[in-house]
């Protein structure tokens, strides 16, 4: 593994296991300390989202939405491999492109709330507006496919969540 890629891991593992020791012992000695420290997870998790899709979109990677969308078609067709037809990996790759699109907006807006003290709809668009943006693209997205690829097959949204989840990291490792 390259030095930079190690340095960011360590990073990022560091920041993620220290988190919780600022929120417990250091915030309540530190009154000028407005709740923004409390504020970052929903910016935080957002932005490490918008990353992770972000970044197989990059020349030579296979988009984030393709190796998904691999993994149903292999399992559905009961086969180890399967390689996407062109119009499916065009598409999955502007959905890869729409989903860091969303991610990165609410992790911007999280933020301009937070950093703006506007607290009650920083609440209300982290646990509320947030999780109805994503359900409905994931599911909008679902019922798209279904109309505008019928003539593929569609696992349900629970069993591609399954197939994603057996799969393990190794769509995570995919160049």
């Amino acid at each position: 593994m390259p030095f930079r890629a190690l340095f960011f891991r360590l990073l990022a593992t560091v920041l993620l296991l220290c988190y919780p020791f600022v929120v417990r012992w250091v915030l309540p000695h530190w009154p000028t300390a407005p709740g923004i420290l409390l504020m970052l997870p929903p910016t935080l998790l957002n932005g490490a989202l918008a990353w992770l899709f972000g970044r197989t979109l990059l020349h030579g990677r296979e988009p984030m939405i393709s190796t998904f969308a691999r993994i149903e078609r292999a399992r559905l067709n009961q086969r180890e491999e399967e390689a996407l037809p062109e119009e499916l990996a065009k598409y999955t790759r502007l959905l890869t492109v729409l989903w860091t699109a969303l991610l990165a907006t609410m992790a911007v807006i999280a933020t301009a709330l937070a950093a703006a003290g506007l607290h009650a709809w920083w609440a209300l668009f982290t646990g509320v507006i947030s999780y109805v943006l994503l359900a409905v693209m994931f599911f909008g997205e679902y019922m798209f496919r279904r109309w505008r690829f019928a003539d593929h097959r569609h696992a349900h949204p629970i069993q591609m969540v399954w197939f994603i989840v057996k799969a393990g990291p190794i769509w995570l490792r995919r160049t």
